[in-house]
């Protein structure tokens, strides 16, 4: 698996994540005399504050791959890792008693202790748990794949060249090789057939 497909899952997972936040997640109704509102839609990030950070987790995670070395992938695949299980663990929560994860957030809106007649999941929370489930798994194929990949930050620094046949070789360069030539001011082309 590339580098690329593993920096755009952890991309995506973060912006599912955060994209579900804002939406509701449960959907309280039947409050009767307790509420002026008889029915309250409940956003994630006011159920559960912690997806927001651990989706910014899995974005910076995520961009960070793209120019780190094989240590510093394996500890951040880790971190990617305890994000996704965090939120995969607090959705599924929701999930299963939404009553009861709604409750404080519900209590904020309606000023009272008391539960609704009924709550029902919104979309948002299966958006929510598709992104956190693609955190993982970008995670885990982070750990496994990641150490084939070469070093690209040590490129620059390199006075020789790669052995022919390696994945670094000369005629085979990637986007990252060809961008800092651009940048130290070489042709990507000269030198090309």
């Amino acid at each position: 698996m590339s580098r690329r497909t593993v920096v755009l899952a952890g991309l995506v997972a973060g912006v599912l994540l955060l994209a579900s936040a804002t939406q509701p997640w449960v959907i309280a109704s039947g409050l009767g005399d307790v509420s002026a509102m008889d029915r309250v839609e409940i956003p994630g990030s006011d159920i559960a504050d912690t997806v927001t950070a651990m989706a910014l987790v899995g974005l910076a995670s995520a961009v960070a791959v793209t120019i780190a070395r094989r240590m510093a992938r394996f500890v951040i695949g880790l971190l990617q890792l305890g994000a996704g299980a965090v939120v995969t663990v607090t959705l599924l929560q929701v999930i299963a008693a939404p009553g009861e994860a709604s409750l404080g957030a519900l209590g904020e809106v309606t000023g009272t202790t008391e539960q609704a007649q009924d709550y029902a999941l919104g979309p948002a929370v299966w958006v929510g748990l598709a992104g956190a489930v693609l955190l993982v798994l970008a995670a885990l194929a982070l750990l496994v794949f990641s150490r084939r990949w070469p070093d690209r930050s040590s490129k620059r620094y390199e006075k020789s060249r790669a052995p022919a046949g390696s994945e670094e070789d000369e005629d085979d360069p990637d986007e990252f090789d060809l961008w800092d030539g651009l940048t130290a001011g070489e042709d990507p082309t000269s030198g090309r057939r």
